[in-house]
């Protein structure tokens, strides 16, 4: 028997997919608890940020992300797509400094996400929702990021800085592997934790990307040794069941404690996992 195919499905435009974005940055920073991170507890390791803020920041974001779809949802990657997704993402920086007053609350998100929106944005217009999945739109993503960048600017970064003294990757580098933390690691933990509630699944796929990730936002506050040892207790806590589990409530709060003590922020893997809730967002929405 031959499953006759939906037709391409224009329900899911550029809107819509601002929409998703914004959901998944708003959603992100209301997970509760999360270590040394904003959230409904408190402001995690941060003297400038707090919950109202980082709302504000996700909602501004909003015609960022559907000026990305819009742009480029009718071509394929080049070099072209990504300079006009940087320049977006660019005035989008600009858009979330003038509203936090000059507070970096999404840098990172806008080009994980706005790569995200993009690949999705331009599979939308060609392919059929069965064949959409989460591996095809970050397999489009890293296609579009393995492209320079002409326009960047030229500036000393605490992230190149970082990265330099470390010799750890870039965001950039991430993505035009076609983000392996996510297909390899995040993705997996999403389905390994689907039988837990939605609050406990994504806690656990937060911490499956704490155990993997060499996180800039902590390496600038700190050291490779500080690292190592969130990526241990994180990686300790997920081999042993995730937070569903009693008695790793301890071991939670534990990592929560030494990442106070340290005053550093996973921030890195904070934005990985916005990036997991937007996917699943998409495919899912495809499913109806």
């Amino acid at each position: 028997m031959v499953t006759e195919k939906k037709p391409i499905d224009h329900s899911i435009d550029a809107d819509v997919l601002a929409d998703f974005a914004v959901q998944a940055l708003l959603e992100e920073v209301r997970l509760t608890p999360k270590p040394g991170l904003v959230d409904y507890d408190n402001n995690g390791c941060h003297f400038d940020l707090n919950l109202s803020l980082m709302e504000l920041s996700a909602n501004t974001l909003r015609s960022t992300f559907k000026e990305m779809a819009q742009a480029v949802r009718t071509q394929r990657p080049s070099q072209q797509v990504r300079e006009i997704l940087a320049m977006i993402g660019r005035d989008g920086e600009r858009k979330m400094l003038a509203a936090t007053g000059n507070v970096n609350t999404h840098k990172g998100a806008i080009w994980t996400l706005g790569l995200i929106t993009g690949a999705a944005a331009m599979l939308l217009s060609v392919k059929y929702p069965e064949e959409i999945t989460t591996k095809s739109i970050l397999n489009v993503a890293g296609q579009i990021a393995v492209f320079q960048d002409r326009y960047v600017p030229k500036s000393i970064t605490n992230g190149s800085l970082v990265r330099k003294r470390y010799s750890v990757r870039s965001a950039r580098e991430e993505a035009a592997m076609k983000f392996p933390s996510l297909q390899n690691v995040a993705l997996p933990a999403l389905a390994n934790f689907s039988h837990e509630p939605q609050q406990i699944q994504r806690l656990n796929v937060l911490l499956s990307l704490m155990a993997i990730t060499d996180d800039t936002c902590i390496l600038n506050r700190s050291d490779m040794e500080v690292l190592d040892k969130i990526k241990a207790t994180s990686n300790k806590i997920v081999e042993n069941g995730g937070m569903g589990k009693v008695q790793n409530r301890a071991r939670f709060q534990e990592l929560d404690r030494f990442i106070t003590e340290n005053w550093v922020s996973p921030g890195g893997s904070a934005d990985l996992l916005a990036a997991v809730i937007y996917l699943e967002k998409i495919t899912d929405s495809l499913k109806k």
